[in-house]
């Protein structure tokens, strides 16, 4: 099933007289639990597609339907609201706020919710946050939750940004290089943990990197190049 429809969507920038895409003329369906993995160099436009399907960031030209919703045609407060109820962002550098432990950064998304308008049109009463422990639970680091960011190793820190981006049951979970910052064999358990999210759990999950090698546990693989989709494909995915 068709969760997002991108339809001739595009981002152009100004600088001085000079005006560029960041991304141009961009088709692009993204169904209901899938794990799709957006490959391109630096520059490419894969961060500008990944902050337009977040809703931080709006293009300039086309439409972008999520669940029927035209978003490209929201405003900052809709756009608020947007990404409070349906979006879960997973960062590369983790961004725990390093005077919390773990269950305080990870229960600020309940927060996030309550601060976002009732009269918000993705407010349908169905969607319950998860408590904090549920949601740390779910990464595995139980025994580890009254703990701070600097007494956790790289790996439990982006287990828990992680923990916080599911916490709000989000539909869409969007990863900025998740494992830039990790050995391989921290950063496989984290590609695993975003499988399971994927296929055992429904979500659509999104990541942005140049590792080609990641386009192995994707079910599809997004090329992007000089702000354009070189190629979309269907994959066999193995197990991390």
């Amino acid at each position: 099933m068709s969760l997002i429809e991108l339809k001739k969507i595009s981002r152009s920038y100004t600088m001085g007289e000079r005006s560029f895409y960041a991304v141009h003329d961009i088709d692009l369906q993204l169904n209901e639990g899938e794990f799709v993995v957006i490959l391109g160099p630096s520059g490419a436009g894969k961060s500008t597609l990944l902050n337009i399907l977040g809703g931080m960031d709006s293009p300039t030209e086309g439409d972008f339907l999520f669940d029927g919703e035209n978003i490209a045609k929201y405003k900052d407060n809709e756009l608020t609201d947007y990404r409070a109820w349906n979006v879960g962002v997973v960062f590369q550098f983790y961004n725990l706020i390093p005077t919390l432990t773990a269950y305080e950064n990870v229960a600020l998304m309940k927060d996030v919710r309550a601060h976002s308008s009732k009269k918000s049109v993705w407010n349908k009463g169905e969607i319950e946050v998860m408590r904090p422990e549920e949601a740390i639970e779910k990464v595995g680091l139980k025994e580890r939750m009254h703990h701070f960011p600097s007494q956790l190793s790289g790996g439990e820190q982006q287990r828990i940004s992680i923990a916080r981006a599911i916490a709000k049951n989000p539909r869409l979970l969007l990863c900025d290089e998740p494992t830039g910052a990790l050995d391989t064999n921290t950063g496989n358990e984290i590609l695993k943990l975003l499988q399971d999210l994927s296929r055992k759990e429904g979500r659509t999950v999104v990541m942005v990197t140049h590792n080609d090698s990641f386009a192995e546990i994707a079910d599809r693989v997004i090329r992007v190049k000089n702000a354009r989709i070189e190629s979309d494909e269907k994959a066999k995915p193995l197990q991390v």
